[in-house]
């Protein structure tokens, strides 16, 4: 009777643990050198997380498709570059004077990539 409980509980924990909550990874298990840049919508930069141990750059094509790219090569660290100082640009322009307010409900500049959540993402804006 004991090992009847014991294996009941067992199962009941095994259940649980494989239909638990979300299971997070890496999102890049393949990167690629460059992509046309023509075709590039938007860039999200993930840093170091607890379960993925590498930074991964993700681009959003205008097709609604994303490509992972690798952070090593120069083209990436171009794209961010660039897309770096057009989030400086856009801040600049977003950050109001004293005595000024934004619209109520504005929480997010027009043509930023909002991250999923995660406080290590970097969102930029999207070129035009």
């Amino acid at each position: 009777m004991n090992t009847a409980i014991q294996c009941i509980i067992l199962l009941a924990c095994t259940i649980i643990c494989i239909s638990g909550g979300p299971v997070f990874r890496c999102m890049c298990i393949k990167t690629i050198k460059s992509v046309d840049p023509t075709r590039i919508a938007g860039v999200t930069e993930y840093g170091l997380r607890p379960y993925c141990n590498k930074r991964e750059v993700i681009v959003t094509l205008k097709d609604d498709s994303q490509r992972c790219l690798d952070p090593a090569e120069k083209f990436t660290q171009a794209l961010l570059q660039i897309y770096t100082k057009k989030a400086s640009r856009v801040a600049k322009m977003i950050t109001t004077s004293p005595g000024t307010t934004m619209s109520p409900g504005t929480t997010e500049s027009p043509g930023t990539i909002a991250s999923p959540g995660n406080a290590s993402t970097t969102a930029v804006p999207k070129l035009s």
